[in-house]
Parts: structure tokens; C-alpha cells; sequence
């Protein structure tokens, strides 16, 4: 009798190896490629947009290192705006929602600013906790059981 797998080899990560870094380039990559209109990627309204972007940062955020420093500069613009504008705090809360808003609210003609808005929103709902920080830790942690060790 020949032995085609190992023992327990389908309890391992189905996608082979993978950290959460590779996993933010493939998704980031996925997002860039489905916005600027891929024949295969099908990220075009702006719905899927919003939710792959979100979803991105947050394995982005999930990555570390240079991932972090990419959301985290996305995420300074409105930061800036709020505190320069005189009004009083928002907290990240009412900011990451007031973020996904704009983004799904309208159509924008360069569907990249649905993206640019969603990853900007990770960051603040991850922050500030409450159910935005739990469904997207979740995905990103069924995402990274995926591949990623």
C-alpha cells in the first residue's frame, strides 16, 4: 500500500505555508487589481470594495511592521482633519463608521476612493474595539488559520 499524505496532513493549513505578511501582500494585491478592473478579480462596486478594504487593513495590521506604518499613515489624514477642523473629539469609533459611510454611500468615479477609505476605516474600528474590532479580528484570524503559522 502507498502512503500519498501524511498522517494529519489535511489538519494543517490548506494553503501550505504563508505568514500574515504574505497574506496582506496577496490580499492588498488582490484589492489593487480588482479596483483597477481585472478580467478575473471581480472587486468592482463599491460594496466589495468597502469590505475587502476593510479586511485588508486589518491583516495588514495583523502583519506588522511596514504593513502598520501603510495603515497608519492612510489613517493620519483623517485624524488630522477631525483635531484641525475645532471640533470636538470624534473617537475612533465614530470615525472608522463615519469612514465606511462615505465610502459605501456614494459612487465614486475613481473606485479607488472606496478603498482608500476602507483601509483607513480598519484601523480606527480595530482601535476602538466593540463589534467593528470583532468581526474584523475574526476574519482576519480565519483568514490567517488559512496559511499562516
Amino acid at each position: 500500500m502507498t502512503t500519498l499524505a501524511a498522517t494529519g496532513a489535511l489538519a494543517g493549513p490548506w494553503l501550505g505555508t504563508m505568514y500574515l505578511s504574505g497574506i496582506a501582500a496577496m490580499m492588498l494585491a488582490a484589492l489593487i487589481y480588482g479596483v483597477l478592473g481585472s478580467d478575473t478579480i471581480k472587486i468592482n462596486t463599491k460594496e466589495r470594495i468597502t469590505v475587502w478594504g476593510l479586511l485588508t487593513g486589518s491583516m495588514c495590521l495583523a502583519a506588522g511592521g511596514n504593513w502598520v506604518d501603510l495603515i497608519t499613515g492612510l489613517s493620519s489624514v483623517p485624524s488630522s482633519v477631525v483635531e484641525q477642523s475645532g471640533l470636538p473629539a470624534f473617537g475612533p469609533g465614530a470615525i472608522g463608521g463615519l469612514l465606511v459611510i462615505i465610502s459605501i454611500a456614494k459612487s465614486y468615479k475613481r473606485k479607488w476612493l472606496h478603498a482608500v477609505f476602507a483601509l483607513m476605516a480598519a484601523k480606527f474600528l480595530i482601535e476602538a474595539g466593540g463589534i467593528g474590532a470583532v468581526v474584523l479580528n475574526a476574519a482576519r484570524m480565519t483568514i490567517g488559520q488559512m496559511g499562516a503559522h
